[in-house]
């Protein structure tokens, strides 16, 4: 037994170089063959999706991200032995930017790892290494929502009252974004319609210019709103005014109340505007007692319709002003001359004159009452009168006349801004013809 291990250990160190050497050789020979048979390559993946992990640390500290650059996708170059492509697909390569080693530049590490996959064997490789996010503070705000109809509704239509089923919004999102905001608006298009319309429609934002927003990094409370249009007919009807009251003692009204609007339209259903065929102003809503200059009154016709009607008009708001022009006026005797009274309507038979005596000629007292400018301007020589001596026997039911001297009523006209208080009565001589 002794002499076998002798016997070994002669043969183990005798020429023991070149036994090493074999080894090597050996060696070499191996890796050259397995490199023949399973070469390296390098392939290239496009679009690669990074994941971004622990997020939630974000959202913790009420902060928005949002990647920047399109960085989020990348193009790896993988390295790997040739059987390893045969069973490697997009799907099993992983891009991962771990959120918790966000850096002050905002920037993440991207690390990979394939799926099902020996990874000593794989070496990556992409055409960026980072991750650009934008990180701001996460807001939200409630703005008010304003809604309208647009559109020309059919001719004999307008557009009533409109409603929504909401009236304001939440928005929230990084905070630059939701500063941006100043309004949200809706509109519901009424083109051509002659009937109650609704609809769900879009909700939009603006800014304080008035100009439109399109912000993706925005979250709404709610996209679409329920609007509501009435849709009424028209009708068209003249408006009446009164006063009421007696201007102070030496002044008059002239001429009727005024109103600087003429005629209104009206909107509602047909059945009620047809109950409507003026609107009438009362004259306890326009009163002159004692006044003793033009007065004006400011009212809203608004007032005066029916709970059921309203205007049609949107330019107009329903308020006009009524006029009652007041001047100052006096009343006044005069003497008219009886030569300036005409007789007519004589019954067939008589004669009518003046009596003889100028005792008995006496004038006749015609008192007025006007516009003070007015009354002022008469002349007493100038006026004429007329006494209608059938009229005045058909009054006093006089049948038949004997020759006399008779006090005849006589009449004047002297215009309609002239009011007549007392005409008087002139005496005639009638006779009786043989």
């Amino acid at each position: 037994m002794k002499g076998f291990f002798g016997w070994l250990k002669k043969k183990i160190l005798h020429n023991w170089g070149l036994k090493i050497a074999s080894i090597f050789l050996a060696f070499v020979l191996w890796f050259i063959v397995a490199q023949v048979g399973d070469p390296k390559d390098t392939r290239s993946f496009n679009n690669i999706q990074v994941k971004l992990v622990n997020t939630e640390l974000l959202e913790d500290q009420n902060k928005y991200y949002e990647v920047l650059d399109g960085t989020d996708k990348v193009k790896v170059n993988v390295t790997a032995p040739t059987s390893v492509f045969q069973s490697l697909r997009a799907g099993d390569i992983v891009a991962e930017a771990d959120v918790s080693k966000l850096t002050d530049i905002n920037t993440i590490a991207i690390t990979y790892y394939a799926l099902n996959a020996n990874a000593d064997a794989i070496t990556f490789e992409g055409d960026h290494d980072v991750v650009k996010l934008e990180v701001e503070n996460k807001t939200s705000k409630w703005i008010r929502l304003s809604y309208q109809a647009v559109g020309t509704v059919a001719e004999g239509y307008v557009i009533g009252n409109t409603s929504a089923d909401q009236t304001s919004i939440n928005i929230s999102g990084p905070e630059s974004s939701v500063n941006q905001v100043a309004s949200a608006y809706a509109e519901l298009n009424v083109e051509g319609a002659t009937n109650n319309s609704s609809a769900n429609v879009v909700i939009h934002l603006r800014d304080r210019e008035n100009r439109e927003l399109h912000l993706d990094n925005l979250e709404m409370s709610a996209d679409h709103v329920l609007m509501s249009a009435e849709i009424l007919a028209t009708k068209e009807v003249p408006i009446s005014v009164n006063y009421s009251g007696t201007p102070a003692d030496g002044y008059m009204v002239v001429g009727k109340a005024e109103q600087d609007v003429e005629r209104i339209l009206l909107a509602g259903t047909s059945t009620n505007l047809s109950l409507i065929s003026r609107i009438t102003i009362p004259g306890d809503r326009v009163d002159v007692t004692g006044a003793t200059d033009t007065k004006t009154v400011s009212l809203n016709l608004k007032d005066f319709l029916p709970s059921n009607i309203k205007l049609a008009d949107p330019d107009f708001n329903g308020k006009i002003n009524v006029t009652v022009t007041i001047k100052a006026s006096r009343d006044r005797s005069l003497e008219i001359p009886p030569q300036n009274i005409s007789f007519v309507n004589a019954p067939e038979g008589y004669t009518i004159s003046l009596p003889e005596e100028e005792t008995e000629r006496v004038p006749v007292t015609l008192r007025v009452f006007g516009l003070r400018e007015t009354i002022n301007a008469l002349r007493a020589n100038s006026i004429t009168g007329m006494a209608d001596v059938s009229a005045w026997m058909r009054a006093n039911e006089i049948m038949s006349l004997e020759s006399g001297r008779y006090d005849i009523p006589v009449t004047f006209v002297l215009g309609n801004d002239i009011r007549i208080l007392d005409s008087g009565t002139i005496r005639v001589e009638i006779t009786k013809q043989e």
